[in-house]
């Protein structure tokens, strides 16, 4: 979402938790009343102040411990918020039987100052550190801590959370003040009533879009910018700058999961691009050139190798200073090149931000634009396997957010068993890992019970990282069924557990039928793989190996 989004989407989720926060009658709530029946407006308010800021206070301290664990929460975020829903839920039902008359104390005759109140306020709410399960509760269920907001909508969010409390101590205060005469403790229970049914309708809701998200479970977000980094693009702390000063298009691969793109977004400045003024970069022989207007690429590559681009190059005014620029969106196929896309308005035509989208259903759209979304090109369905950024010679674009969906059903099954049967295409995404693990393995030794499992061959193995998982793409060394054994082909997957470096694993024998029993797989650093097939008393241990040694010269075999 772009910043004015993001922007809205904090400030009316701040402003209704920091009213929910504040709303419940309970101690703090009753002792505000309290203040006010008794000596005026003003020093409930401020015991509302003070109940505020500790409000905020254990709402800072959730969502700097949230941040931690945000993976987590990206990879679980509809069993979290059932989880706080059902908080939200039990809370509302506590609220709706509460009698309020049980807390009430008898009032002071004294005068205190209004810090004096501000300090009692926060003392009394702080005290209750169980309120923090009703603020993860609420984040969970508004989905407050979105990974792809940025730093000044998160400030936007937590000054609006102050500000929903203050807006219902203040509203709570002038209503008592207003009606002194006639507010009791019915009034306190009525209250009580309608906040948690409120609270009790926000569980619901949130239960009912937790488990539709749970059916749709294949579906997931990934996401990277300049706090959390590109992965092997870039490292956090600034945006993925991509600068190209040599004579050759300069390419880079986007950080984005195989089998990802049914959807996804970036946001990309070009730096050169300003108007009336040119580029340098040099050429092979040593010349130095310059260029107006370099342009950039998005580049995807599918199963196959086959590979789409659109280009993208902002064109000065042919005629007068008054006529707007144009940017033209060229669109090349593997069957050819469309027709160019021109558009003079809703892009930055030159170093501003704009957000692009490459989105597939029934086909493949390409759209940009500076704060709406416009239509830049329309081919036909193209499911990728990789994409990324090229710019031509003398240009330079930032690229500070990208969020992939990953669909992995959107890949038809033969898709899914060919996509890296181009060795190449293979050999590349190796040398480019996204962690550690990612790499080539092969088998180290085994001690297997003959009787319950043999031995299928000598398998060489490409480990790559899908979400939390690893899959292990079959890559050489068959020595049973080795006619159906081609590159490219899932011979094992990997599923995590709750352990680090430990996974559960779904193995394909050499028929390519799942090995059945309990099979544990660990992952031990720098560089071995230890398989035990539990119930058949066997272990197979793999070795990490170099990539470019022995590789298979067969690329783009699709005749096997």
């Amino acid at each position: 979402m772009n910043p004015l989004e993001g922007i809205w989407y904090e400030l009316w989720r701040g402003i209704a938790i920091g009213i929910i926060i504040s709303a419940p009658m309970g101690p703090v709530g009753i002792l505000t009343i309290q203040r006010t029946l008794d000596k005026g407006r003003k020093t409930g308010f401020f015991t509302g102040v003070g109940a505020t800021l500790s409000d905020i206070f254990y709402c800072l301290l959730t969502g700097f411990g949230l941040s931690f664990i945000e993976d987590f929460l990206k990879d679980n975020q509809d069993v979290i918020q059932i989880a706080g829903s059902a908080v939200l839920l039990i809370f509302g039902i506590y609220l709706f039987r509460s009698n309020p008359s049980r807390t009430l104390k008898r009032p002071s005759d004294s005068q205190v100052s209004h810090s004096r109140n501000i300090l009692s306020g926060f003392l009394f709410t702080f005290s209750n550190p169980l309120i923090i399960f009703l603020i993860i509760g609420l984040f969970a269920r508004f989905n407050f801590m979105m990974p792809e907001l940025q730093w000044y909508s998160y400030l936007i969010g937590f000054l609006s959370i102050v500000a929903g409390a203050l807006l219902w101590w203040s509203g709570v205060t002038y209503l008592v003040d207003k009606v002194r005469g006639h507010f009791n403790l019915r009034s306190m229970w009525l209250i009580n009533r309608i906040t948690g049914g409120i609270i009790m309708a926000f569980a619901v809701v949130g239960f009912v879009t937790a488990v539709s998200g749970l059916a749709n479970a294949s579906v997931r977000a990934e996401y990277f910018n300049s706090t959390r980094g590109f992965g092997p693009a870039g490292a956090p702390g600034a945006p993925l700058t991509i600068s190209n000063s040599g004579a050759d298009t300069l390419e880079c691969r986007l950080p984005v999961s195989a089998r990802f793109a049914t959807d996804f977004t970036f946001r990309l400045t070009n730096r050169h691009n300003a108007p009336a003024k040119s580029y340098p970069y040099m050429e092979k022989d040593g010349k130095r050139h310059k260029v107006r207007h370099p342009g950039w690429s998005l580049f995807l590559i599918d199963c196959n190798g086959d590979r789409l681009d659109f280009n993208v190059m902002t064109t000065d005014s042919p005629t007068d200073e008054m006529t707007p620029p144009e940017v033209v969106v060229t669109t090349v196929t593997p069957a050819g090149n469309g027709d160019p896309v021109r558009k003079n308005s809703g892009l930055d035509c030159f170093c501003g931000e704009n957000q692009f989208r490459f989105k597939v259903a029934d086909r493949a759209r390409f759209y940009g634009g500076n704060r709406t979304q416009h239509l830049l090109s329309e081919t036909m369905r193209f499911i990728p396997v990789m994409a990324g950024i090229s710019v031509a010679p003398g240009g330079c674009v930032e690229i500070d957010h990208i969020t992939g969906s990953l669909s992995p059903v959107s890949v038809t099954e033969t898709a899914a068993e060919r996509q890296w049967s181009d060795t190449a295409l293979l050999r590349e995404r190796l040398l480019n890992p996204v962690d550690r693990n990612e790499g080539l393995w092969e088998v180290y030794d085994r001690q297997l019970e003959e009787t319950m499992l043999r031995s299928g061959g000598d398998y060489r193995l490409a480990m790559l990282r899908d979400g939390k998982d690893y899959e292990l793409i079959y890559v050489d060394g068959a020595d049973k069924n080795p006619e159906i054994w081609r590159p490219g082909m899932v011979k094992a997957r990997l599923v995590a557990t709750p352990f680090d470096d430990v996974y559960d694993v779904v193995w394909l024998d050499a028929g390519m039928n799942p090995v059945p029993g309990d099979i544990k797989a660990q992952l031990i650093p720098p560089s071995l793989l230890s398989v035990s097939f539990v119930s058949r008393s066997s272990t197979l241990r793999l070795k990490r190996t170099s990539v470019i040694k022995d590789w298979p010269s067969a690329t783009n075999d699709r005749s096997r």
